[in-house]
């Protein structure tokens, strides 16, 4: 039962980061190459996140800390929803 909250963290950093890629690329539908490359990173740097929060969630549910990894897991999908915010505040 102590393992349900992690692992409902780590798929919904996973839903936030694909969310995170597709709004990229929805961004660069009509971008000037400087823009795509840019995007591109972008898509990297966040795809890394989501992948480094999952992974050490994972590792942390090995050591049996299940409130670390929860905490690790959302983590970047809090960062992710933050910079979705400000993105659409410009």
């Amino acid at each position: 039962m102590k393992f349900i909250l992690p692992i409902l963290a780590m798929v919904f950093t996973f839903l936030a980061t694909l969310m995170a890629l597709v709004f990229c690329m929805g961004m660069g539908a009509n971008a000037k190459p400087p823009e795509i490359r840019a995007l591109k990173l972008w898509m990297l740097g966040l795809t890394l996140l989501g992948l480094l929060g999952i992974s050490v969630g994972i590792y942390l549910l090995r050591l049996d800390q299940p409130g670390l990894a929860t905490g690790v897991s959302v983590s970047p999908a809090v960062i992710m929803g933050l910079i979705l915010t400000v993105a659409l505040l410009k």
